[in-house]
């Protein structure tokens, strides 16, 4: 069994407004920042792209200082849905084998309740490993009803009486690109814009979904 190493060590600022809910391996097995993302740095080349000029993809690696700034500063916290894992490394969702209500986030009720999130994100939201199926598994769990958020990538819900806007954002995973002739949205966003790469859409997506700074 593993567990996640940065975890407790970053819990959700009880200032921000907006949450971003990933599953990040919580064995780094490669990689040089050891935060959320830190062995996927595509996240903060996405976001760098967003939100530029705060340092976010400086030489392909982001600095921690830079990140918790920025982060401190649009009221933004980033969390994992997943605490622990039964397998000795996974780089993909489908990797991390079956994932129990035990082994989600113990400490994700507390956090939310005495935050300020108006919004939650995910970077996954399809399989049955994704961010957002295990935060329907993790809700269902803490509250004892069903998590009542659909397969809109816009859905409301409430948690600790009052209403938190959940948001899909699409995988900034490299390996998301295989399956992007099979997304929509993306062949929607080609229609306008013919020349476009996977990555451009994503980027746009985030750029449209995200909070304005």
């Amino acid at each position: 069994m593993k567990t996640h190493p940065w975890l407790e060590k970053y819990p959700i600022n009880k200032l921000s407004k907006y949450l971003i809910i990933g599953t990040h391996p919580p064995m780094p097995n490669s990689g040089t920042l050891e935060y959320f993302y830190g062995n996927m740095n595509e996240f903060w080349r996405f976001l760098d792209a967003v939100y530029p000029g705060n340092n976010l993809y400086k030489n392909e690696c982001p600095k921690l200082d830079d990140i918790q700034l920025f982060l401190e500063r649009i009221k933004m916290s980033i969390t994992d849905i997943v605490y622990k894992t039964h397998v000795d490394r996974f780089s993909t969702d489908n990797d991390m084998g079956t994932i129990m209500p035990d082994d989600l986030n113990p400490y994700l009720t507390e956090w939310l309740k005495d935050s300020s999130i108006e919004k939650i994100y995910f970077t996954s939201f399809g399989g049955k490993n994704s961010a957002k199926q295990l935060f329907k598994k993790w809700y269902k769990k803490e509250f004892n009803r069903v998590c009542k958020i659909s397969k809109n990538h816009i859905n409301s819900l409430e948690i600790h009486g009052r209403s938190i806007q959940c948001i899909d954002l699409f995988s900034p995973s490299p390996t998301a690109n295989r399956s992007s002739n099979r997304v929509k949205e993306f062949q929607n966003y080609k229609k306008d814009h013919p020349n476009n790469t996977y990555d451009d859409f994503r980027i746009n997506w985030y750029r449209t979904n995200l909070p304005k700074i």
